[in-house]
């Protein structure tokens, strides 16, 4: 009974044995997936287990009643207390709010400094940290995002590839006789459907033809965007702002290690401002006497976990968001310069290159040429060139019957007709 349990999860891996998608859009559903996956079930352990915060200063309320209020109602820091001396704050962003606007100090000539007047002065700024609470939902709703792609690429077409796939993992183990069993299924369904899109004329056949090519691109493309608008969404996430998220990652190398970071601490780290160790909390409550407030500072331990967490994924996203770029400059490529597309095939495959199977690469348009990479990268040279052989034999023999070839360009006729005469096939 266990077995057959834990055995159902099995189809969920994103590592599969038999892939359509290429080794870039491995990065997003596999590698990306895995580490948000991992990240949150730590996120979601730590936060739902053990303490959470504590809280000192309370004379008015219970403790428990205190921090649970101050978890679901928010904390929050001075955005004036940021880049003081650390004699000034016992925390970065940590002063009382209704703190005068200046205090007189007493100059050594005998005369006192000058202060304006507190209505000329700003309220002090409190910032939010309300993001804590959606620490550990983030990571599985990134989780979920970066695998969608995929389930759109198979809805689209790219699940209609999967059994041909798996025939070419089979014949791999196969014995000689099923082997060619394999083979010849394997030609036979991919010589009515080249035929298609070789023959065939029209909007309609050009975009049959391409439309495998063009689901490619958008999955290439959702996975970019995607990465965007997590890397964007994260620092909306922030109750301060966006630009110190934007800058964690570079900014942590940068100041992390700088020496003048440790003569006064005037300057608050990055880490410090988005993942706040000690923060205060002011609790407002209907008593006896009316409206009681009391304000105190709490220790919000689970930051020490998060700012390394956000820290690798800061890391993790532009690693991402370059590989996705690639990925897509590499397939319009592709889409493009058929001629390398030829001689990546012709190399992977071990075929010699001959005009009968340029007239084929070139004529099955961007999908056709998608499904041949994909045979190249699942099969061992050997079967895909037997498989590649035969199928170009049918196709230029279904195209002298049918009298084709005479509607194809000069050039390419005479190299078919050449090759025919030199080779039996």
């Amino acid at each position: 009974m266990v077995i057959e349990l834990l055995s159902g999860f099995k189809g969920l891996s994103p590592f599969k044995d038999a892939t359509v998608d290429d080794s870039w859009d491995q990065i997003n559903r596999c590698y990306v997936f895995l580490a948000m996956v991992l990240m949150g079930a730590v996120t979601t352990m730590r936060q739902y287990s053990g303490t959470l915060i504590a809280c000192d200063g309370f004379s008015k309320f219970h403790p428990q009643f205190a921090e649970d209020y101050c978890w679901s109602l928010g904390m929050y820091t001075v955005r004036e207390a940021y880049d003081l001396p650390a004699s000034m704050v016992p925390y970065p962003g940590v002063l009382p709010s209704d703190l005068p606007a200046c205090v007189p100090r007493l100059l050594k000539n005998g005369t006192l400094t000058k202060c304006g007047s507190e209505k000329d002065v700003l309220p002090a700024d409190r910032i939010f940290h309300l993001w804590y609470q959606w620490a550990s939902f983030y990571f599985w709703i990134v989780a979920i995002l970066y695998y969608t792609p995929y389930i759109m690429f198979k809805q689209l077409g790219g699940s209609e590839y999967k059994p041909l796939i798996k025939l070419l993992c089979l014949a791999s183990s196969a014995s000689e006789k099923h082997m060619e069993e394999i083979q010849e299924r394997v030609v036979n369904w991919l010589f009515f459907r080249f035929k298609t899109y070789i023959f065939d004329k029209g909007y309609y056949a050009w975009l049959r033809k391409n439309s495998f090519s063009l689901v490619i691109g958008v999955t290439k493309l959702s996975y970019l965007l995607i990465t965007v608008a997590v890397f964007y969404l994260t620092g909306f996430m922030f109750e301060y702002g966006n630009n110190t998220w934007y800058r964690y990652g570079a900014d942590w190398y940068g100041t992390r290690f700088s020496p003048y970071m440790d003569v006064n601490n005037s300057i608050t780290l990055n880490k410090d401002i988005l993942f706040p160790k000690m923060v205060a909390c002011e609790i407002k409550r209907w008593g006896p006497s009316g409206i009681e407030v009391e304000t105190a500072q709490c220790v919000l331990a689970p930051n020490v976990l998060y700012q390394y967490l956000f820290l690798f994924t800061w890391y993790l996203l532009v690693a991402v968001f370059f590989a996705n770029l690639i990925s897509c400059f590499l397939h319009i490529s592709e889409m493009f310069f058929s001629n390398g597309t030829y001689n990546r095939m012709i190399d992977q495959g071990m075929l010699p290159n001959k005009p009968m199977y340029r007239f084929v690469f070139m004529n099955i348009g961007a999908g056709g040429r998608e499904i041949v990479q994909i045979l190249t990268d699942n099969s061992n040279p050997l079967l895909f060139s037997k498989i590649f052989n035969d199928l170009t034999s049918m196709l230029i023999t279904t195209a002298k019957n049918d009298d084709v070839v005479e509607n194809l360009n000069t050039k390419t006729e005479t190299s078919v007709i050449e090759f025919e005469s030199n080779d039996s096939l």
